[in-house]
């Protein structure tokens, strides 16, 4: 879900991005006319031709469905929202409702994350008061992380929520500590596997130069393999 409105890190804004869409992209719509803000979704892309996204179901949008309507198109990727204004070149009521955008050259970029998160795939246990299971961290920044429980190795019900406090058990030779304490700022079910984004909770300063040495390390890797 794409929200502006509550941001706690710095905002950093930048032009000229390359547009990377694809079909069955959750989208918001925001209509030049009224203003207001519509999800949707990307049924399917002609690249540097147009766009086809399901058109929202609200009073008041056939009053502004005509070729040239302007609209600003957002979308939400690794906690990065992507925007770009783009306009109506048709519309189709049957047999389901449909709107033709015009494609884009470039997007704006507006981070909202402190820190740059990177890609990985580490296991390790996550724990709470009430259970202890196995998880995958899929990507870590010098703020947190993001873990990736797989329900079938879970028994009964998981009782995690957003604003609960988790114990990570890395490996210790990641960060030189059996645990990483982390707050759970969101969580969210995708098939099996549930996926929560976690903010590190920590005090100890050499702790958190560890995790700053390890992201370096997996910012270098990755540089590596682009360029190999």
């Amino acid at each position: 879900m794409i929200d502006e409105g509550h941001v706690s890190a710095p905002v950093k804004r930048s032009s000229g991005v390359n547009v990377e869409l694809h079909q069955g992209m959750n989208v918001v719509l925001q209509f030049s006319r009224d203003g207001k803000r519509y999800s949707s979704k990307i049924v399917g892309v002609d690249p540097y031709n147009f766009i086809i996204t399901k058109m929202p179901l609200a009073p008041g949008i056939s009053k502004m469905l005509f070729p040239g309507e302007g609209i600003t198109l957002k979308y939400e990727c690794d906690g990065i929202i992507y925007g770009f204004d783009t306009e109506i070149v048709n519309f189709v009521l049957k047999p389901i409702p449909l709107l033709i955008l015009a494609y884009p050259v470039s997007t704006e970029k507006i981070e909202l994350r402190r820190y740059k998160r990177l890609p990985c795939l580490i296991p390790v246990h996550m724990e709470n008061e009430y259970e202890r299971n196995l998880a995958f961290m899929v990507d870590i920044s010098q703020g947190g992380c993001r873990l990736v429980l797989d329900k079938n190795n879970s028994e009964g019900v998981l009782n995690v929520m957003t604003g609960d406090t988790l114990t990570i058990h890395p490996v210790v030779e990641l960060f030189g500590a059996d645990t990483v304490n982390a707050i759970v700022a969101n969580a969210a079910q995708k098939d099996r596997n549930i996926i929560f984004g976690t903010a590190f909770q920590i005090e100890d300063p050499e702790l958190s130069k560890r995790i700053v040495e390890f992201v370096e390390r997996i910012a270098g890797i990755l540089k590596g393999q682009k360029t190999a």
